[in-house]
């Protein structure tokens, strides 16, 4: 079973800042962006350390080539060996982690203000001079050909990747963030060294800093650490959004209980004008889908729609259903039912409510206020606009709503895990 919670999930990364003690602001050193938001209600400090591109800097014999360079750097530096570090990180309570994703990949700090020089210390040593020992590289490897491996065993993980090749097809986005089998057993130490060396100049790096700290005391820190950087030239764009001509069904066929299928349409990308209308429009269709199909009728237990939070974005519906031709009906009349009638006031308030309600759930810790305002920079919107998302939602209409779905919903494409008696594929083309 594939647990969604729609467009609230996605928009954990458009949350608003409001609740900050301060105001972020910004400065450069040598190229290099840095946010700061001070936060003086705790003592946590989380820096988060952006390289901008994600997909689209890479070619497809590069899959995955960022995410086991990063996964390998975070464990040792040239001044902090492997048992040193591990032992450093535990004395001081302080983590060190990477992540990818197809927007941008990051190398993120949890500390203790206490501890932040030292702390900052090893942050700077993983990031600027990376051991890569074959060791590290090895171990590294064959956890991610494990995950590569798992992932076709399992039907949800399984349709995503489908999914995402079948929506981003001829886009930067095919090429997979996490790597191929082929390209993650071929990348040596010395190439994934090379590679985040060319990586590592400030005119690709984003540095958003939060937490019980001064622009003064970063400012020290980042020229001292980072200051002699290259700049570099790189002058990368935000990825297209996508377009799909017609409807289009890929089955592939499994021998399971049920058959698991998703629809993608294209949708405005992340913090755009129109991104707002249409999250409110995916968080009705997931509450719709929910009563229709699991509450009403009993097709399926998990029922979900909504929209993802990309740069180059697409919304969703997703089921898994034992009679799919009956139960895709209902959920395409519920798409069709968000493009012909308006939603009612109350359905938009209540709507509304519920974001702002995620908002304080989901905006507790410096981590995610570090990541909101590195999204929103790196989307091209501006770190300043995370501070207005919920005045962004609260202006959404009703007509906004149903514009919004006419415009965006359309030509889906399917794929179907499954062995299903009948299938009609009429019912998928909408």
């Amino acid at each position: 079973m594939k647990f969604r919670i729609g467009v609230l999930i996605a928009l954990v990364a458009g949350l608003s800042v409001a609740a900050f003690a301060s105001e972020p602001e910004s400065f450069v050193v040598n190229g290099l962006k840095v946010i700061v938001q001070q936060n003086t209600a705790t003592d946590i400090v989380a820096a988060t350390m952006c390289y901008r591109g994600g997909a689209t800097v890479l070619s497809s014999n590069e899959s995955g080539i960022e995410r086991l360079a990063l996964a390998v750097a975070v464990k040792a530096g040239e001044h902090y060996p492997k048992d040193k570090l591990n032992a450093t990180l535990e004395q001081i309570n302080t983590t060190i982690i990477s992540s990818v994703s197809m927007d941008y990949s990051s190398v993120d700090l949890k500390c203790v203000k206490q501890y932040l020089d030292t702390s900052w210390s090893v942050f700077a040593d993983v990031i600027l001079h990376p051991m890569m020992t074959k060791e590290d590289v090895e171990l590294e490897r064959q956890q991610a050909l494990t995950q590569i491996r798992q992932m076709r065993d399992n039907p949800d993980a399984y349709l995503n990747d489908l999914m995402r090749r079948a929506f981003y097809i001829n886009h930067p986005y095919e090429t997979d963030v996490n790597g191929e089998e082929a390209t993650i057993s071929s990348f040596t130490p010395e190439q994934l060294k090379g590679y985040l060396a060319g990586r590592t100049t400030t005119s690709q790096l984003l540095l958003v800093v939060v937490g019980n700290v001064t622009r003064t005391e970063i400012e020290k820190m980042v020229r001292s650490s980072f200051g002699s950087l290259a700049v570099g030239r790189y002058a990368g764009a935000l990825p297209a959004a996508v377009q799909h001509q017609e409807a289009s069904l890929k089955i592939v066929h499994r021998a399971l209980p049920t058959n698991y299928i998703e629809g993608y349409f294209p949708c405005p990308a992340f913090a755009t004008d129109e991104y707002y209308a249409m999250a409110v429009a995916g968080a009705v269709l997931q509450y719709r889908l929910f009563e229709e199909v699991r509450t009403k009728r009993g097709l399926s237990y998990a029922p979900s729609g909504g929209i993802a939070g990309n740069f180059s974005n697409f919304g969703y519906i997703y089921v898994t259903a034992v009679k799919p031709d009956t139960t895709i009906k209902v959920m395409t009349a519920e798409l069709r039912k968000m493009m012909d009638e308006k939603i009612s006031a109350n359905e938009l308030r209540n709507t509304i409510n519920t974001f702002v309600t995620r908002y304080y759930l989901r905006n507790e810790t410096n981590r995610s206020q570090a990541g909101l305002l590195a999204r929103y920079e790196l989307s091209g919107a501006g770190y300043q606009e995370a501070d207005k998302f919920i005045a962004d939602v609260k202006k959404v209409t009703p007509d906004d709503v149903q514009n919004a779905c006419k415009k965006y919903i359309k030509n889906l494409q399917f794929v179907l895990i499954g062995n299903p008696e009948i299938l009609e594929i009429k019912n998928f083309v909408f």
